[in-house]
């Protein structure tokens, strides 16, 4: 240890002229008044966004986590799938029904009821404006035949509801095709769920079958979905237009979240085929193993392979690889090379 301590700088090493002439920031006797921020931040502020915005920047993009996702958004697939199935908000109509009053010149009078309608039933109900209403009127409207009461759809039952409804049973007594499809895509989706995970444990093709599946389950659903539209506008849309003396229809249509929940689930239904088929494509790594799995890949490399070793440079061309209508100038590079081979190829024919 050197004798002269007192001597050195605070980095430890001998402390020279200049040092002494120009001290350093630190050693200046006059104080920072620069206004510095607090970066200290109060306890538990941020804290689970801070926990969740980790644990998302390190996680690693593994089979574990990949199967995560996707079961996860398989299960959402299912509700979103399923839950319209039981549920009457599909379509929610206005529909004007006669009633048992006249007017004051023995007109019959009618009432605006709502229906909201699914696949197995639909509800009636009807709001009625009560200001202005005389005592018997009051009386009449709460009857049980004006508040909220569910029917079967007459498929089931093989009731006459003409008197309950004329358009939305109309609509109703369309849809065995669509309810039916609907439930064997929702079951497709079921069974690619399972074989996904059934897959992932065994390490076998069954991943890949149920990327297929999910598809398959998907668009059949979807199609459901277009033709449950079809129906509602084939329905509606006549039934909308004005009458010949020109008053404005009481009939009108919207749709409901059963009918937004399974529309969108067949994007939620792509994106589950897209993680199965990486999952099962990811296990083969090298190219040799992707030969065997992917149709006519061998084929692409031995052209790159031949294209490599003939020192082709691989470039966009209007005309097809193996066309009989390849023409080129006599001074192409090309040219020379491909005839050669060719020539080579007939000669070792012959």
């Amino acid at each position: 240890m050197d004798d002269r301590g007192g001597d050195r700088n605070r980095y430890g090493f001998e402390r020279n002229v200049f040092e002494d002439h120009f001290p350093s920031r630190s050693s200046t006797p006059f104080p920072d008044t620069t206004p510095r921020r607090n970066s200290r931040t109060p306890p538990n502020q941020f804290g689970l966004v801070s926990r969740v915005s980790n644990v998302i920047i390190e996680m690693r993009c593994t089979d574990r986590a990949l199967l995560m996702f996707a079961a996860s958004l398989g299960v959402i697939v299912i509700v979103m799938q399923t839950l319209p199935i039981f549920t009457d908000q599909w379509v929610l109509t206005t529909e004007p029904r006669p009633i048992n009053r006249t007017d004051e010149n023995d007109v019959q009078l009618d009432t605006t009821f709502q229906f909201n309608a699914g696949y197995f039933q639909f509800c009636r109900f009807c709001q009625v404006n009560e200001t202005g209403l005389s005592a018997e009127d009051l009386a009449y409207f709460n009857q049980p035949e004006f508040k909220y009461r569910c029917y079967w759809n007459p498929i089931l039952t093989g009731e006459d509801m003409t008197e309950v409804s004329i358009a939305t049973v109309a609509i109703l007594q369309r849809l065995h095709i669509s309810t039916v499809m609907h439930l064997v895509g929702t079951f497709i989706c079921v069974v690619a769920l399972g074989l996904g995970l059934i897959g992932h444990n065994q390490r076998d093709v069954k991943t890949l079958h149920s990327a297929i599946l999910y598809v398959a389950g998907g668009l059949i659903v979807c199609v459901a979905v277009l033709q449950f539209i079809c129906v509602v506008d084939d329905e509606m849309t006549p039934r909308m237009k004005p009458n010949a003396s020109g008053e404005q229809s009481k009939y009108s249509f919207e749709y409901g979240y059963s009918f937004f929940l399974a529309a969108l689930s067949f994007l939620l239904v792509q994106m589950c085929a897209v993680c199965q088929a990486f999952l099962y494509f990811r296990r083969y790594p090298n190219i040799q193993d992707k030969i065997h799995l992917v149709p006519g890949l061998e084929a692409k490399v031995r052209r790159a392979q031949i294209d490599k070793e003939m020192g082709l440079a691989v470039t966009p061309s209007p005309i097809k690889r193996g066309s009989l209508c390849g023409v080129h100038s006599p001074n192409h590079k090309r040219t020379s090379v491909t005839s050669h081979a060719e020539v080579t190829f007939f000669s070792e024919k012959i």
